[in-house]
């Protein structure tokens, strides 16, 4: 409590007493007390936040499996399997790029639009996969895959970020940052 951290929470399809429907509204926050909500956030899955300038986005589904299971041919662009996915993402600027959706996703397109699309370019999005985690660099967006921080019930990986927003009066001001994914 002392360092002035703050908690997000994001929802996920995986969650047993939530709203099973993509996009998902945020978690009430009703029981908790009125110090704790003032440092934690309830966000919707997906949702774009600006955190001290950088703009991050993040989604729970496993979107880069369901892409991922979709694709049928790959170009030659030399892009790794990853980088491909990631820069439909971010050029189809969609949280969710792909129709018809994978059979396990319930999408509700009255919703889909408003809440779905990605409204700006992040610095960093962050899409969590049961596929191998990474950290890659596409299209001036530092994308990160954490995995999952368990695996059947053995430990497995989680994402960290240290995010400072370089001050600059030339230029597009970009983020300057160090990510790490770590095994438990």
């Amino acid at each position: 409590r002392s360092a002035g951290s703050r908690l997000v929470i994001v929802p996920s399809l995986r969650d047993v007493h939530h709203v099973y429907v993509y996009p998902q509204p945020p978690f009430s926050g009703s029981d908790l007390s009125k110090e704790d909500e003032k440092r934690v956030l309830f966000v919707s899955d997906p949702c774009t936040l600006e955190i001290n300038g950088v703009v991050v986005g993040l989604t729970s589904v496993d979107l880069l499996f369901h892409m991922g299971s979709e694709e049928i041919s790959s170009s030659s662009s030399g892009l790794d399997r990853f980088s491909r996915i990631l820069k439909h993402i971010l050029t189809q600027r969609s949280y969710y790029p792909l129709y018809p959706p994978a059979e396990e996703m319930n999408v509700d397109y009255e919703h889909f639009y408003p809440y779905a699309s990605l409204p700006v370019s992040p610095d960093v999005l962050i899409t969590p996969s049961d596929l191998k985690f990474f950290i890659k660099e596409v299209l001036g967006c530092v994308c990160m895959n954490p995995g999952r921080l368990t695996k059947g019930h053995v430990g497995g990986t989680y994402g960290r970020l240290y995010v400072q927003r370089k001050v600059s009066q030339e230029g597009p001001r970009s983020p300057c940052l160090s990510a790490q994914v770590v095994k438990i």
